[in-house]
């Protein structure tokens, strides 16, 4: 290497212990190992999901636009155990180096347990604009209702251990519900 080039490479190296060093009291001070004691165990409807997942995503369902993409999900408890964040990723960061896809997804998710509601309150958001919801059990399935839109919802269902299905659910006529996109998850 010439002498420019080993300067450069220690320069690098420093940026990124620098980085790695800032980051430190930032994720210390998010991330938590373990749910709290302040989400009971009944209304923990999304611990189970901590961890990495990949999935099959489907979209435009059942038409001629339909697609199948590769996707993953990572779900880590934050803020004391209080909430769980996301990171959403479709195509997956593996997928997007040879399938490009304009309207791909890189976003994030925060729900956090409400005791007074005894729901979860959560945020989506990814480039573009982002979506509020609530969660709560519905017989064996996770449903979260868009905030002021009755007409759309994000189901979790046929959750396992080691897979998951989420389907995104719009009501067109007021009375019956079609799926529009859906996803399948399996555990890494």
């Amino acid at each position: 290497l010439s002498r420019r080039q080993r300067q450069m490479c220690i320069r690098d190296r420093y940026l990124f212990s620098y980085i790695i060093e800032s980051m430190k009291e930032f994720i210390k001070a998010l991330v938590s190992k373990n749910k709290s004691n302040i989400v009971p165990a009944e209304h923990n409807l999304f611990g189970h999901f901590v961890g990495e997942w990949d999935f099959e995503w489907i979209d435009c369902y059942g038409t001629a636009e339909e697609r199948h993409i590769k996707g993953e999900w990572i779900f880590q408890w934050i803020l004391e155990g209080t909430a769980i964040q996301d990171v959403f990723i479709c195509p997956s960061r593996k997928e997007r180096l040879t399938n490009y896809q304009p309207d791909a997804a890189y976003g994030t998710t925060v729900r956090m347990y409400n005791p007074d509601t005894l729901a979860w309150d959560i945020l989506y958001t990814e480039l573009g604009g982002a979506t509020q919801l609530e969660a709560r059990w519905e017989k064996d399935r996770i449903v979260q209702t868009v905030v002021n839109n009755d007409n759309l919802r994000w189901v979790f269902s046929e959750i396992t251990q080691t897979s998951f299905h989420w389907q995104r659910l719009v009501r067109t006529d007021g009375e019956h519900w079609t799926v529009e996109a859906e996803l399948f998850a399996v555990r890494r």
